[in-house]
């Protein structure tokens, strides 16, 4: 009996197991990429660089008053009580100390905003790269940037797909405005007065 086990054994252990394993097609995206080669995340990048600049022009302005009053002060150390340049010194750091919560908070304010600009967008894309997935086969789709993809070969990259596909409204909410293809005026242009 013996005999016939260590033949099995040896039959088992001979047959080549990939029978039994599913073939592995793996893909990849940069959604970094699609989102600033979209319409849809270059409107929105644009209107988050707005905001951006508009709370750094307001932070910009703070610092400098702070700064301006920092160097009078210092010019004026000698000429002013000890106490005086104290309360001075102190005002001075609860300002400074504001605008520091200022960035703090502002910083979390822009984080939101793109977070909230940028989530419908990354909803549709996913949308996307699993029929993309179903119908090619794949087994997985990988984020290049969150999976520390160092290597992998260029026809497994389907970012253009992605985009070519997000661009021309693929996965948009019906009866929602699709995106304008690229080129496309947005809206017919005003005929021109004579």
């Amino acid at each position: 009996m013996s005999r016939w086990l260590v033949l099995g054994i040896f039959l088992l252990g001979s047959s080549p197991l990939t029978a039994f394993a599913e073939e592995v097609k793996l893909g990849y995206v940069d959604l970094q990429r699609a989102l600033n080669e979209t319409e849809d995340g270059r409107k929105a990048k644009a209107n988050l660089k707005k905001v951006f600049d508009a709370k750094q022009k307001e932070l910009d302005e703070q610092q400098e008053a702070l700064k301006k009053d920092i160097e009078d002060l210092n010019k004026k150390r000698t000429l002013l009580p000890a106490e005086k340049v104290r309360e001075k010194e102190t005002e001075l750091q609860d300002r400074m100390q504001k605008v520091q919560q200022t960035y703090m908070r502002h910083q979390q304010d822009l984080s939101a905003k793109e977070q909230e600009a940028t989530a419908k967008i990354f909803e549709r894309m996913s949308k996307i790269i699993n029929k993309i997935a179903v119908a090619e086969n794949f087994t997985m789709v990988l984020d290049r940037q969150q999976s520390a993809v160092l290597f992998a070969k260029p026809h497994l990259d389907l970012t253009n797909d992605l985009i070519r596909r997000y661009n021309s409204g693929e996965g948009a909410t019906p009866g929602a405005p699709a995106p304008a293809a690229a080129g496309a005026p947005a809206k017919p242009a005003a005929p021109a007065k004579k």
